[in-house]
């Protein structure tokens, strides 16, 4: 079983709030991603030994950035979701698309469904979108109720929508927004690696999806985007 490891470091969300942000991902992950994304249930801790650390910071270590899930050379995976730049910008701890509550929701369910971050579905046309379930619907939320308080949690897309032979589905995102496979939201995103050029790049939703990404995009040396890179499939592969 899948176990993260939830984890408090941030002066800007109390004890308090953090329960009721990890209990919204507990009840979204059980209730509705498990089924949906076809993977089997996980389990959320606070301060526990073990597992997949998911560390709540104030400041991020790459400039801007709100959080990122990854793996080191050594085969730990991890997540860290920064406070400063969402309540720097509007933001909020619990509620809203721009709150705490959210990246961490999206850093989770990305983590649950590809947790070592190296899985890519090929589009039919020599290139592959990497399986990230979050970054398409990136901008879209939705609240889940945590004793009668809701708590605002990530949309995310199905496993379908990485196929674009499945057009009759209906169903391609948990919210119920994205009408076709492949297609972004507006504030969405995805990674591309093109097999005959060996080119990884991100297409975006909108010219300010674009323009918030490079403004937020993480540069760490082990964040996602590098991860993605190191694991594109060889060129000619299917």
């Amino acid at each position: 079983m899948l176990i993260f490891n939830a984890i408090n470091k941030s002066s800007n969300v109390t004890q308090e709030d953090f329960k009721k942000i990890v209990e919204a991902c507990r009840i979204q992950l059980q209730d509705h991603a498990a089924q949906e994304l076809r993977r089997p249930l996980c389990e959320i801790k606070i301060d526990g030994d073990g597992g997949i650390p998911i560390v709540i910071l104030d400041s991020p270590d790459v400039a801007s950035a709100l959080g990122y899930h990854t793996q080191d050379p050594n085969g730990k995976v991890w997540c860290r979701v920064f406070t400063n730049p969402i309540l720097n910008n509007g933001g909020t701890v619990l509620h809203g698309t721009n709150s705490v509550a959210v990246v961490f929701s999206h850093e989770i369910l990305e983590t649950f469904f590809n947790p070592y971050v190296n899985l890519w579905s090929n589009r039919g046309d020599h290139t592959f979108v990497a399986l990230e379930v979050c970054d398409p619907v990136q901008g879209d939320s939705y609240e889940v109720d945590v004793d009668g308080e809701k708590i605002s949690v990530s949309n995310y897309v199905l496993e379908c929508w990485f196929d674009k032979e499945m057009s009759t589905v209906g169903l391609f995102d948990h919210m119920g927004k994205i009408k076709k496979p492949l297609e972004l939201s507006k504030n969405g995103y995805n990674v591309i690696f093109d097999s005959m050029t060996g080119e990884v790049k991100s297409i975006f939703g909108s010219k300010e999806a674009e323009d918030l990404h490079a403004k937020m995009k993480p540069t760490h040396p082990a964040a996602r985007s590098a991860r993605n890179k190191s694991a594109c499939p060889q060129r000619g592969s299917n």
